[in-house]
């Protein structure tokens, strides 16, 4: 998995011992799947040559990363923009609290792909872009590997364009 990234330009730095996620995250992301974990043990850092695409770390998710841009940044965004609206934040919860952000791009305005953890599309892989990041979200693949695979591959995809 890894090797195949590095092998398209992106530049990892390889983790060297575990690392747990924060209790937080586990809390609100129980249930994240097992291939998308394993992959989370193999890096620190994995971004593309000119830094505007990055894999969110454990790291950025435990708060721990010097990046100024937070793993949840999009869903903080959305709270701060509507933040006179209840429902408009509610709805915005309820999103991202079934899909949890693990690719982000500024490349060509804010994207990203997360992992939808709800129970009718678990392990499936969705696309986004700015403004209305929950509202966008469009199907891109059935799970994480294949994500990477199609991330690895020389396959043209307009949407993953922007993820490399």
């Amino acid at each position: 998995m890894i090797e195949a990234l590095k092998n398209i330009g992106f530049i990892v730095t390889e983790r060297l011992e575990r690392k747990e996620l924060s209790s937080d995250l586990q809390n609100r992301y129980s249930e994240l799947p097992a291939d998308y974990q394993e992959f989370l043990q193999r890096f620190q850092t994995i971004t593309n040559e000119s830094d505007n695409v990055w894999f969110n770390s454990i790291e950025d998710f435990n708060g721990e990363s010097d990046s100024g841009f937070r793993w949840n940044e999009f869903e903080l965004m959305g709270l701060e923009a509507l933040a006179d609206d209840k429902e408009s934040c509610d709805m915005i919860r309820l999103f991202w609290d079934s899909h949890i952000p693990i690719l982000m791009s500024v490349k060509d305005g804010y994207q990203y792909l997360c992992i939808d953890l709800s129970p009718e599309n678990y392990g499936k892989i969705y696309y986004g872009v700015e403004p209305e990041f929950e509202d966008s979200a469009e199907f891109v693949c059935d799970s994480f590997n294949h994500l990477l695979e199609m991330l690895s591959s020389n396959e043209k995809n307009d949407i993953l364009t922007n993820f490399k």
